[in-house]
């Protein structure tokens, strides 16, 4: 008797089964909360980033003590295009990606003497890596708040100082830096 009461009760479990599963999909729609991401089509194209300004257009950097103050216009986006395969509809989307922020300014005044470089800042709470050179002078900083200091003489090397800003996840809201490049006393 205990194997038919279960038997009954798991076939009016199985004929019942598909009414409820209606009833969860109708209260789906209504409270429109999708049931997957696969229910969401956004096949609107996306606007790209802001482009700042190119870094040629940059202020050289004068060593004796200046600091320079650089945001996201300062910097020029680089753009990857990435192919995304979408899931749902199997449709394969060719999407530029911002991968790194660089900015070139031209140095003055490197005569071989001891130089001391300090570079601080922050991007908004998005954690990227920060690479600085010029010359023989080369630092990383992988954070969202940066602090590069480093004392040395690049012998007449630093005519260029290149900065870079790797995108690790999403894009930075905010670019600042405070660059100086100041001789010993």
């Amino acid at each position: 008797m205990k194997n038919f009461n279960k038997k009954v009760i798991g076939l009016v479990a199985v004929l019942l089964l598909p009414f409820n599963l209606m009833a969860s999909e109708d209260n789906a729609f209504i409270e429109d909360t999708p049931i997957d991401e696969c229910h969401i089509i956004n096949d609107q194209p996306q606007p790209l980033p802001e482009l700042g300004q190119t870094s040629a257009a940059l202020e050289p950097i004068y060593i004796g003590g200046t600091l320079y103050q650089l945001d996201k216009g300062d910097f020029t986006p680089v753009i990857r295009d990435t192919y995304y395969r979408d899931p749902c509809t199997g449709k394969t989307y060719l999407i530029p990606v911002v991968v790194s922020y660089t900015a070139t300014i031209p140095v003055s005044g490197d005569v071989g003497q001891e130089l001391i470089f300090n570079i601080n800042g922050d991007t908004a709470g998005k954690v990227m890596k920060l690479t600085a050179s010029c010359g023989a002078f080369s630092a990383s900083d992988l954070d969202d708040k940066y602090s590069i200091s480093k004392r040395m003489s690049t012998n007449q090397t630093c005519s260029s100082m290149k900065l870079t800003l790797d995108v690790t996840s999403s894009q930075p809201a905010s670019i600042d830096l405070n660059v100086l490049i100041a001789e010993t006393f």
